[in-house]
């Protein structure tokens, strides 16, 4: 009995661990957001989103209204769809820089400040291109009038990601930490059952083996895979065997089916957005590690915090940042540059490097016109699927229904995602960052999957509904005030929030990222680099590392290509001069 309760005790410890994970995003945001406002706007926002893909994408439809509803609106402002454009076309006289950055999401901005700050940067001239209004792809967030944050789409910051501990400040971020943990609605329960961490919290020692989320057996089964976790290198995690994620949790780990339907399903599926069917073990394992490491954050002043202090220190590093600039061509010139056009011909710009920092869809079309990628977009290739999203922010008064800095998993097994049970999991931001909302009120969020969203298309006040009726009974205690006081804020629709992680031609399931150099498995021209999440893992720490690793390339190339610039001008200067 003493084995089993330790056994259940630190079982429950990984398992808790791993709920309070960034991936209830949607994280890293990244990708085309649709949103509806609060009941009491009629304005219709138009607003950016990643992503990404990193970020984001560069071609959305033009936002709709819906009537007699809440205003809807694109996260992502409309941009035109890249015109078949002559080769070369009148407008304005190129403008010459050293490296043009293509996309200003969490990928871009690494990208560029890392080749502003590698050696020479100082001396070299750096121009990134937004297409919407605002930079930070998917990893933004929105300040409404009264002073709430609402992420575009839920996603928590992971400490322990490895290349986000080598870029960003913390100190700066002043980071909000998770409780290790999680609550779990279950049917036929009033009270949450509880996931708690008994190593971190020895005090819920007793919760921990006696929580109705798994059995006894299946908390010991933990063991082996918090053995592995610990023992192992991110990138031996990377290098194993790679099968379904539900595959890995049934037939290698051995868990049964109540605590993969109750605890794994809604926590993974709301940090990669699909069926574990769909999900890579290897995505899985690093996950696991990341969470049993460290702690899930959210930043003082929302996600967008992050975005925030890339955008500064590239900004001092020297690099040009514009918005709303839209790029309808990229062009490879006779002598080896690259002709960079806006959309609307008003800008034209000659680089020595480019930088793709888009997602993948959207780069097929950003080179639709170089060499050996000209009818990539047009050959009907199987693409890499896209992940999708929904986030309700509702703003409440006074003290919030869970006053623990901790995650709310949805454990109603097959009735979850359905239309009576729409959620999948719930958060109080402001209990885990107070700088989420003003003071003497919360904000809760909740997350949706596809599905879900996609059943109520069309019918958001519906969706309103049944979200408060399930809040109502995840709360009973503050019923009342869900279904007539809270107030909805915003309903974020993310089409792209991640690129698929397995199977699918390209799978963003690469660690260290694919090199910078290729894309879609064909090298690109010399001098034209590509980044973003979809070029190594569906996380934020993969559209960081891929920035960095296209960054440093870039830095790279143009010294190369500015001490051949210079040796040719001395030559010439030292050649003699005939009468």
């Amino acid at each position: 009995m003493k084995l089993g309760a330790a056994a259940a005790a630190v079982a429950a410890f990984v398992l808790s661990l791993a709920a309070t994970t960034k991936a209830f995003t949607s994280p890293a945001n990244y990708g085309a957001s649709t949103m509806i406002g609060s009941r009491q706007s009629s304005e219709v926002h138009g607003l950016l989103n990643f992503f990404f893909d990193e970020d984001k994408k560069e071609n959305e439809e033009e936002p709709t209204v819906v009537e007699d509803a809440l205003p809807l609106s694109s996260a992502e402002p409309p941009t035109v769809e890249p015109e078949k454009l002559p080769r070369f076309s009148s407008g304005p006289k190129a403008e010459e820089v050293d490296i043009c950055v293509i996309g200003g999401g969490v990928a871009g901005l690494t990208a560029a400040l890392t080749a502003a700050e590698g050696k020479g940067g100082k001396d070299r001239k750096i121009l990134l291109l937004e297409g919407s209004p605002t930079l930070g792809g998917r990893v933004q967030s929105d300040v409404t009038e009264d002073g709430f944050i609402l992420d575009r789409g839920f996603a928590v910051f992971i400490e322990e990601y490895p290349i986000a501990k080598k870029l960003l400040d913390y100190d700066k971020l002043a980071l909000g930490k998770f409780q290790p943990g999680a609550l779990v609605k279950l049917r036929n329960r009033i009270a949450l059952a509880k996931v708690a961490d008994p190593l971190r919290q020895p005090e819920e020692i007793f919760v921990s083996a006696l929580s109705p989320v798994g059995s006894i057996l299946d908390k010991a089964l933990v063991l082996p895979l918090l053995a592995n976790v610990f023992t192992k290198s991110t990138g031996e995690l990377f290098e194993e065997a790679e099968t379904s994620t539900i595959e890995a949790l049934t037939e290698r780990w051995g868990f049964g089916e109540d605590i993969i339907e109750k605890f794994f399903k809604p926590f993974l599926e709301g940090i990669y957005l699909a069926p574990l069917e769909e999900q890579s073990s290897r995505m899985f394992s690093f996950v696991f590690k990341m969470f049993s490491e460290g702690a899930a954050t959210l930043p003082t002043g929302g996600i967008g915090a992050v975005s925030q202090q890339l955008k500064e220190r590239a900004e001092k590093g020297g690099v040009e940042l514009r918005v709303d600039k839209p790029v309808g061509k990229l062009v490879l010139e006779d002598d080896g540059c690259f002709i960079v056009e806006t959309n609307d011909r008003k800008e034209k710009i000659k680089a020595n490097c480019v930088i793709v920092a888009t997602d993948g869809r959207v780069a097929e079309k950003v080179m639709a016109e170089v060499p050996g990628f000209e009818s990539l977009d047009e050959l009907n290739l199987p693409k890499n699927p896209q992940r999708e999203v929904g986030c309700l922010y509702y703003a409440l008064e006074g003290a919030a229904p869970v006053e623990e800095p901790i995650l709310i998993l949805s454990g109603m097994k097959e009735l979850r995602g359905s239309e009576d049970q729409p959620i999948n999991n719930v958060c109080f931001p402001s209990v885990v960052n107070p700088s989420y909302a003003p003071a003497g009120k919360h904000l809760c969020s909740v997350t949706i999957l596809k599905n879900t969203m996609d059943a109520f298309k069309g019918r958001e006040s519906e969706l309103d509904v049944n979200v408060r009726a399930q809040l109502a009974n995840f709360f009973p205690d503050f019923r009342q005030d869900i279904l007539e006081k809270w107030e909805l804020k915003r309903i974020y629709s993310i089409p792209n929030a991640q690129p698929g992680q397995y199977k699918g031609p390209f799978p963003a399931n690469i660690n260290g990222g694919r090199p910078c150099t290729t894309f879609r498995g064909k090298e690109t021209p010399k001098g034209l680099l590509l980044c973003g999440d979809h070029m190594a893992s569906a996380t934020l720490n993969g559209a960081l590392e891929s920035g960095l690793n296209a960054g440093k390339q870039a830095a790279t190339f143009a010294a190369a290509a500015a001490a051949k610039k210079k040796k040719a001008e001395a030559s010439k200067d030292a050649s003699p001069v005939q009468s």
